[in-house]
């Protein structure tokens, strides 16, 4: 690895900087009455610049930028770019559901790029110190737009849970942290991670990553500390809601990666038991739960429960395989769940939200194309073949079966056969029931067009998934 001065690392870290200047830009402007009716362009212009400086400056080595408290390589650089993907169908999808209901500010925004590029810090952490101020950036970021509909009790409900909560979590990985420093005497997660290569894992080493991944647990939302994603899928904005299903989960399973790679503490008993046990429960709880819910979103949040259940699963794989299988894991659902979300959005009116699952009831007699298009994400999301995620499932029970674990590769069969029935259920009112509501919204070209990239890709994807694999393979190898 390469250490770059101050000089270098600033063109390094330039679209992290275009990404915070324009967010106080469109800060500014929505102050304006003339031109707040321009924050849409320029969020569109900001992640457009910023991909563009991102690929420019494209590391061609492992680099260490900000006196080694920044780390930029083809991993951070390979999830950025999901992320810009993700994001902008996001915000394009996004448009018209927020002009409805007129809630289209620069405050919106900026606080949802800022959430942005406290992901991408995350991502790019090699300190503990910046590591805690992304997540505090972006947690702060997801507090605020959480309650920012404040007409409704729902929201302002979802945002206290979210932020006590999430409080919590964040004073667990901290503590995890102070005891990390206090063990290895540094802060730079490179030297963390190697730390007990060379001598005995301790208790108290172990006791830190169990308190940090208790945390982690809480951000992807793993069972048993997944309480506050039902009522943040049901009350917060769905465009919020989007935004958490998926950029976040990438932003923590590269935290996750950066603590476990070449650390002997992946192969320790107590420590993989945990992770697998954690995985476990929340693909059970988060299956079961899902099968009693009537709205569309809590729906949808449970059977996010249950898929952290399998990218936990899939990072306890590590201990035999790379971290290859989770990677494209978490890429695969965070795609998917955005391919949902944004349809659910885009269906939704100035006098009408899809709220519950019979809400689609006779959808295809109204809008095939577009009933189309969520049943293939649905599909995808359950792990029906001829999708990314049935293919993701298939690599997270072969690793499981690889490592001897038989037992618990059927069990997890049996969980997801069971959690068929809820997607199924949703298909069914789409196709099978009449009576379409008239107020479901099906116009919008572009926003089709956009909405078609990823139910698009999950069937390519599924034909050719070993030049995508075997990418991911050889940068985290």
């Amino acid at each position: 690895m390469i250490t770059q001065n101050i000089t270098t690392s600033l063109i390094n870290f330039i679209p992290e900087i275009i990404l915070f200047t324009m967010s106080m830009v469109i800060l500014l402007i929505g102050t304006s009455k003339s031109l707040k009716k321009y924050v849409f362009h320029f969020t569109v212009l900001s992640v457009v610049l910023a991909f563009i400086a991102s690929v420019i400056y494209f590391p061609n080595n492992s680099l260490l930028l900000f006196n080694s408290s920044i780390i930029k390589n083809n991993i951070t650089e390979f999830f950025k770019y999901i992320c810009y993907f993700i994001f902008f169908i996001q915000i394009v999808v996004s448009k018209e559901y927020l002009n409805r209901k007129k809630l289209i500010s620069g405050e919106f925004y900026s606080l949802l790029i800022f959430a942005l590029l406290g992901c991408f810090i995350i991502i790019s952490a090699n300190n503990l110190i910046v590591l805690f101020l992304g997540i505090e950036l972006s947690s702060l970021s997801l507090y605020s737009l959480i309650a920012l509909n404040r007409s409704s009790f729902l929201s302002s409900e979802a945002a206290i849970k979210y932020f006590v909560l999430s409080i919590i979590a964040s004073a667990i990985i901290l503590f995890g942290f102070s005891y990390l420093y206090g063990i290895t005497s540094t802060i730079n997660i490179l030297d963390i991670a190697t730390f007990s290569s060379d001598r005995e894992i301790s208790n108290l080493y172990l006791f830190s990553y169990v308190l940090i991944f208790i945390g982690v647990a809480f951000k992807f939302a793993v069972a048993p500390f997944h309480m506050w994603l039902p009522d943040v899928y049901e009350g917060a904005l769905l465009p919020i809601t989007n935004f958490i299903a998926s950029i976040p989960k990438i932003a923590f399973f590269v935290f996750a990666y950066r603590f476990l790679d070449e650390n002997p503490i992946i192969n320790n008993d107590n420590f993989s038991k945990l992770i697998l046990s954690l995985g476990i429960f929340s693909i059970f709880i988060g299956n079961l739960f899902a099968l009693a819910q009537k709205k569309i979103m809590r729906m949808l949040a449970y059977s996010g429960v249950a898929n952290a259940g399998f990218i936990f699963l899939a990072l306890f794989s590590a201990t035999e395989y790379n971290f290859s299988i989770a990677a494209f894991y978490v890429a695969s659902y965070a795609i998917t769940a955005v391919s949902a979300i944004s349809i659910i959005t885009f269906m939704s009116s100035k006098n009408f939200d899809v709220v519950y699952i019979y809400d689609l009831k006779g959808m295809s007699s109204r809008s095939g194309y577009i009933a189309v298009l969520l049943m293939i994400t649905l599909l995808s999301t359950a792990g029906i073949p001829l999708t990314i995620g049935f293919y993701a499932k298939y690599l997270v029970l072969d690793a499981l079966v690889g490592s001897g674990l038989i037992s618990v590769a059927v069990i997890v069969v049996l969980m997801t056969v069971v959690g068929l029935y809820y997607y199924l259920r949703v298909i069914w009112f789409m196709f099978f029931e009449s009576g379409c509501n008239s107020l479901v919204n099906t116009n919008g070209r572009f926003s089709l067009f956009v909405l078609s990239l990823i139910p698009l890709s999950i069937l390519l994807i599924f034909l050719f998934p070993d030049s995508i694999f075997s990418y991911i393979f050889k940068i985290l190898a």
